[in-house]
């Protein structure tokens, strides 16, 4: 899923926080094995210290050493670094720490450096700190829903989750579609 919405739309400046074993990395970097000028950086504090370099050495074996950008250090720290140097997003994935103030503040920098028609994906979707974070940024009104890539609609696993009303996906998010000019005191019951 994750590389069909890469496909879609054509990243050049891709960001990803949270890492662990690295299966979201080596989907995205095998979707970008063949692009030029693609910058794409990973974030994760816990690499070395809980996941024993695991997801670094996944792409290491996978032969993608030369397509990314590893910043151990906490998002809190990393991301306003990358802010202040100017950097812009064009795609950018949550899977770093669950709770809802992280996942909150990691998407409140992503959100500044996000490009307009660029997206954001979270993952772990059906966790209810998550939930409420979809529900805040819905509220949100330069962003969209991010739609199920067509190829997917008819898919049964999707059909039997929607009859089941379970969340569809483990993985979803938004499209920026506008500049976030919300005013000072902008706020929306979520």
């Amino acid at each position: 899923m994750i590389q069909t919405w890469i496909a879609e739309r054509d990243p050049k400046h891709l960001l990803e926080v949270g890492m662990a074993y690295g299966i979201s990395s080596l989907f995205i970097c095998d979707a970008i094995q063949d692009w030029n000028g693609v910058v794409y950086d990973i974030v994760d504090p816990y690499q070395q210290r809980d996941w024993s370099g695991c997801g670094i050495h996944h792409l290491r074996q996978a032969g993608f050493q030369d397509r990314f950008t590893f910043h151990e250090q906490p998002s809190e720290i990393c991301l306003p670094q990358l802010l202040a140097q100017g950097r812009q997003l064009d795609f950018a994935l949550i899977d770093g720490y669950h709770t809802f103030d992280h996942a909150l503040l990691d998407f409140f920098y992503i959100n500044r450096m996000l490009k307009v028609g660029g997206i954001v994906l979270f993952d772990d979707i059906p966790m209810p700190s998550i939930q409420k974070l979809l529900a805040y940024i819905a509220n949100y009104p330069g962003y969209k829903p991010l739609p199920l890539p067509t190829v997917y609609e008819n898919h049964r696993t999707i059909r039997i989750r929607r009859m089941m009303k379970s969340p569809v996906l483990r993985v979803g998010g938004f499209i920026k579609t506008a500049v976030d000019n919300r005013a000072w005191d902008w706020y929306c019951e979520f």
